[in-house]
């Protein structure tokens, strides 16, 4: 190669690796889409085999100007240290491709190693330029102005980068956090950003005989966000009475621009009827959330062990998907219980996931089993969990499924020894509201005051503040209607409420 060739690739060696840098610094931003996302992440990989290749190419011309030089003796100094810094930069690359490839969580990891290759590749084309720009120039040459006033240049170019980054990095921080709930005023679905929404119902699979999932269409103009665990409020026409019914989301939250939900059908259930037997695209629904304090957070959650019987696996296929579309590497275990083969839901889905998720592994155990089983058969047992979840120390433990099943799970993990708190539980199951007064009083009238509407409401014994503020016109977010998910959450200024659930 031509001394010009090798200046020309040199440039568009750094260039290249300073592309990558910020390619990879503008991927990880919080406020990208995950289709911005998607896209500089190509854009990142193909700068990155292209920035092997120019490397090769370079690597490749030195050797040869070394082998022709004729040098006899020591290697000059700069020659020495230009060397040693193609060395560092070669096992710098691997691992940062065996990064890239198996340990995708690991992005800070991969920012730093990227900054250190672009830092090396500066220094491997700069030391041979500025070396022959120095050799040739004597005192108050025109190639030495040019070489002092460069070098100035780039630390004081670098100099802005730091101070610009911190400056990003401290209003990053001050945006994240958590902004404080009013002193007063019960928390809206409005407060939280959760106002109603309408969907349209674009698809419809059928997922076992009784399951349907089926996926609505998220308005544009609404900024929808949810958790993966979390469920929507949805208010459902049935035979035209308005029917309020709530659903897990068994979508990934990652796409944003459409939600699903997979309704079992219940006998004598007039929604889980309709929605299995009539709804059809084109069905709109008005919808409310996300709500629910049961969800997956990849900042806390390092290592999850999921256990779900019947529908109670919809929350579970929500995390399971989010976790593959952001490639993170975390131990995920799943023990899903169902009564005969025809009942497994999502069973194409989690063999997909199988092969996609290196570290996720999942166990069926049917309670009904054909002759041709051979998988486990019967019901979650302490043995079962403990052949199949080798470490008990540290997973975080998602339960969901019908009341007994919950009881049955809980029991066999406090049994094992798991700790209260390590323990999350999402029941499909009825609270059992008592209507029996406390001991020693008589039942009587109570008076309620909603302090934003302004109104004063009388409150007879065995009625919900739920009912109360619904018999009243009072607006309040609401899911189960049994106590359980918390969307009905409303602060209690003074006085004092008793929970019966």
């Amino acid at each position: 190669m031509s001394h010009i060739s090798d200046i020309v690739t040199g440039i568009a060696f750094v260039t290249v690796a300073a592309a990558n840098v910020v390619v990879m610094l503008e991927a990880s931003r919080p406020s990208r889409g995950v289709t911005a996302r998607s896209g500089l992440i190509a854009l990142h990989r193909v700068g990155g085999y292209g920035f092997v290749i120019l490397f090769c190419i370079m690597v490749y011309s030195m050797s040869q100007r070394l082998a022709g030089s004729g040098i006899t003796g020591d290697l000059p100094t700069y020659l020495v240290l230009h060397i040693v810094l193609v060395f560092v930069l070669v096992p710098l690359l691997l691992l940062k491709i065996l990064i890239a490839r198996r340990y995708k969580q690991s992005r800070s990891s991969l920012k730093a190693l990227g900054i250190t290759i672009f830092v090396i590749s500066f220094l491997l084309v700069a030391i041979p330029v500025f070396s022959e720009f120095l050799r040739s120039a004597g005192p108050g040459r025109f190639g030495l102005w040019v070489a002092t006033r460069l070098v100035i240049a780039v630390c004081l170019v670098q100099c802005a980068l730091v101070f610009r980054k911190r400056k990003q990095l401290r209003a990053s921080l001050e945006s994240s956090r958590i902004p404080e709930i009013p002193a007063s005023g019960p928390v809206t679905g409005h407060e939280n950003g959760n106002s109603p929404m309408t969907l349209l119902l674009v698809q419809t699979v059928q997922q076992t005989p009784d399951t349907r999932t089926l996926r609505f269409q998220v308005p544009n103009e609404k900024r929808f966000g949810a958790k993966p665990g979390q469920f929507l409020s949805f208010q459902w026409t049935v035979d035209g009475q308005r029917v309020t019914r709530s659903y897990t989301i068994s979508s990934s939250p990652v796409h944003e621009n459409y939600v699903e939900i997979t309704p079992k059908r219940m006998e004598n259930g007039c929604v889980s009827v309709f929605l299995n037997g009539q709804a059809k695209p084109g069905l709109v629904v008005e919808a409310s959330g996300p709500y629910g304090q049961f969800y997956f957070d990849e900042r806390l959650h390092k290592s999850i062990v999921l256990i779900a019987a019947g529908s109670g696996i919809t929350p579970m296929i929500s995390m399971l998907s989010y976790i593959d579309d952001l490639k993170l590497a975390l131990p995920v275990t799943l023990l899903y219980c169902v009564r005969t083969r025809a009942d497994i839901i999502f069973q194409d889905e989690l063999v997909r996931l199988r092969g996609t998720l290196p570290h996720f592994r999942y166990e069926l155990c049917l309670s009904r089993p054909d002759p041709t089983w051979k998988g486990r058969s019967g019901h979650l047992t302490e043995e079962f969990v403990s052949q199949h979840v080798t470490d008990l120390d540290s997973p975080t433990f998602f339960l969901c499924g019908p009341k007994g099943f919950m009881e049955s799970a809980h029991q066999i993990l406090s049994t094992l020894g798991i700790n209260e708190d390590r323990i999350l539980q999402e029941s499909f199951g009825e609270g059992e509201r008592s209507t029996e007064s406390r001991p020693g009083e008589a039942p009587g009238v109570e008076t309620v005051v909603f302090l934003r509407s302004g109104k004063v409401c009388e409150n007879s014994a065995g009625s919900t503040l739920l009912e109360l503020a619904e018999k009243n016109g009072v607006q309040i977010p609401y899911g189960c209607r049994q106590g359980l998910c918390g969307a009905c959450a409303t602060r209690v200024v003074s006085g004092a409420v008793q929970m019966n659930i």
